[in-house]
């Protein structure tokens, strides 16, 4: 991708080179106007071009924690495995004693706690079980008490009458009111208002009504052997509660279950040692162990990969990257795997720039869609960054871009044959074209005139050409090539 944009830098720039010879001195070569091109409209995509190196968030190299002769190697490279498969063994009659040890314990801490985890899981729910009951026999002795009590104060059923003497009045008025306004067409703002205002005085009697009538009534004797049955059920569901919760309370330690939880970690962590687990989802990329080979404690045994995390980590110059935002699209390619493109996101784009050989760079992460392509990690990528959605500009034959004091500028060739100057600013090479981000005052289809070097004499060469010809796009300071 590089080379193949290196060609066209220098395609450009021999064909500036034909254009700028026009102020060479003697011999030099004047514009000569060789007909006319058409303006286009043609489609691209703003892009960034840097490189960086393959990698992948997980990756890694496994190796044996233990001594002893492989017994059995479960995978090939190539193989997809699940985390947690066991990729290879060693025998148990090769590893240290400590192993074999290490088998019992883990089978007597593993029983240890199951037996202290359903004790604690036990007691607490007898607990819950006699809290519930404990607030279900407060509930029904509350309302078992309510029996006996007069439901309202006198001063409160005296106070709710006087309520609702004042609100038999404000229905009155109110129903006085509407009654001078019902002859209104229906919609009239005051008619709608009173009708309102009545209803809301009729309800808030109606509501006081009920309340007195709750006030001064009288609980049934049914009623009050309900209550007296859900307090004697209540009271029999605590008891039971209690009497489960004596049974437990006095189980495990906590000190003593976080000590058993230990134990059969550190025991299935030394069992373990004696195999090589796969830590995550992914393939096997190296069997570096075979059955019978004897090994020790950091002997290398097998490479894996989750292809799904693969990613590029490149550097973008600070004066490209407000371009990049997360998510844009991009192309891999790699020398050692030439005509493979690979593709991905932009995922992470640093905060934190790093200064780099002078200038200040930031690290754009970019995650690689999976592939069965034969990648080598580490590798060094050419990558382009996508900055934009495909759009439209405005583009020109190499030959139509003119130069000189004043800048860069096209010759439109008008309905009668005569041309008019429009400054332009040329953008990137496309083919035999020149893209024109800032198009002026073009658009397609215009005729423009296309003009190439002629060899004259410098007596003959025009001043206003002294200095002109084709810029390369992309450069004056810092740019080229």
């Amino acid at each position: 991708m590089k080379n193949q944009l290196l060609i066209k830098w220098i395609t450009l720039f021999a064909l500036s080179m034909l254009l700028l010879s026009a102020c060479a001195g003697a011999n030099a070569n004047a514009a000569t106007d060789t007909g006319t091109g058409t303006v286009s409209a043609i489609e691209v995509t703003d892009s960034i071009s840097t490189s960086g190196n393959l990698g992948a968030d997980q990756l890694s190299s496994l190796t044996w924690n233990t001594s002893g002769t492989v017994a059995q190697v479960n995978v090939k490279a190539g193989d997809i495995v699940k985390a947690g498969d066991v990729l290879a063994i060693l025998g148990e009659d090769s590893v240290p004693s400590s192993i074999i040890t290490a088998q019992s314990d883990l089978a007597s801490a593993q029983r240890d706690l199951d037996d202290l985890l359903n004790s604690q899981a036990a007691l607490a729910t007898a607990q819950l079980a006699v809290a519930n009951a404990e607030q279900t026999v407060s509930d029904a002795q509350k309302e078992y008490d309510s029996l006996n009590f007069p439901r309202a104060s006198d001063a409160l059923i005296n106070n709710t009458e006087a309520q609702i003497t004042q609100a038999k009045r404000a229905v009155a008025m109110a129903s006085d009111r509407y009654r001078l306004l019902q002859r209104k067409p229906d919609g009239d703002p005051n008619k709608t208002a009173a009708e309102l205002a009545l209803t809301n005085a009729q309800l808030n009697l109606n509501e006081l009504q009920a309340t007195y009538n709750w006030y001064v009534g009288d609980p049934t004797s049914i009623d009050a052997d309900l209550a007296a049955a859900t307090l004697s059920s209540a009271k029999a569901t605590l008891a039971d509660a209690q009497r489960e919760y004596e049974l437990l309370k006095n189980g495990p330690d906590p000190v003593d279950l976080a000590a058993a939880k230990a134990r059969m970690q550190a025991a299935q962590a030394t069992i373990d040692s004696m195999k090589i687990i796969a830590p995550f989802d992914g393939e096997i990329l190296t069997v570096q162990t075979a059955a019978g080979n004897p090994v020790n404690n950091g002997s290398a045994a097998f490479e894996i990969v989750n292809r799904a995390t693969l990613k590029v980590e490149t550097m973008v110059d600070e004066t490209s990257i407000a371009a990049v935002t997360q998510g844009d699209k991009a192309e891999i390619s790699m020398d050692l795997l030439p005509g493979v493109t690979l593709t991905g996101k932009v995922a992470v784009i640093s905060a934190i720039g790093s200064t780099v050989n002078g200038l200040v760079k930031y690290t754009v992460t970019i995650g690689l869609d999976p592939t069965t392509e034969p990648v080598r990690f580490g590798a060094t990528t050419n990558v382009i960054l996508y900055t934009s959605e495909p759009h439209t500009v405005l583009a020109v034959p190499v030959a139509a871009i003119q130069s000189d004091t004043k800048g860069e500028y096209v010759l439109v060739v008008n309905a009668d044959g005569n041309t008019r100057r429009v400054d332009v600013q040329s953008g990137d090479l496309s083919g035999s074209q020149v893209t024109l981000p800032a198009s002026g005052d073009l658009k397609e289809g215009d005729l423009v005139q296309l003009t190439t070097a002629s060899s004259s004499s410098s007596s003959s060469s025009k001043s206003n050409n002294s200095g002109g010809g084709l810029q390369i796009p992309g450069g004056g300071p810092g740019g080229g090539l």
